[in-house]
């Protein structure tokens, strides 16, 4: 009986880690196309291209696993900041959080967007930030 329960504990176990895995992969399988369009809500306050300007937010050119709050010569919100000191990075499963909703990942940002909804629109802006950046995953 023990070694019963023990099997369908280990069992549990491991479909509960594989779940987990599961939802940290929300953000694979982004078209980059797709994500050009969608950035276009975007670049009013962002630039994405290699050495673009900072607007009212920062240049995003290479942004996937940079520390928050480190793009030079941009001057960032303190709750920003902090995630930075934190040590927080902007991997792909930090932005496609992020961008659901900016101020419930960061309260205090100075990012007003309200955010993407749409997991795919999610998914390919950071398609797209990645290609934009040259990164090839």
């Amino acid at each position: 009986m023990k070694a019963v329960l023990n099997g369908l504990a280990t069992f549990a176990l491991a479909m509960s880690l594989a779940g987990v895995a599961s939802a940290n992969d929300d953000w694979k399988g982004g078209d980059a196309e797709k994500g050009e369009k969608v950035f276009k809500k975007c670049a009013a306050c962002h630039t994405v291209e290699e050495g673009g300007p900072n607007r009212v937010g920062p240049n995003l050119h290479g942004i996937i696993d940079r520390p928050t709050a480190s793009h030079a010569g941009y001057k960032y919100s303190a709750a920003m900041t902090k995630k930075g000191t934190e040590g927080l990075k902007w991997t792909e499963e930090n932005l496609f959080t992020y961008l659901e909703k900016p101020s419930d990942f960061v309260p205090g940002t100075n990012m007003t967007f309200i955010g993407l909804k749409k997991p795919e629109d999610r998914k390919d802006i950071i398609a797209y930030l990645e290609k934009a950046a040259g990164h090839t995953k």
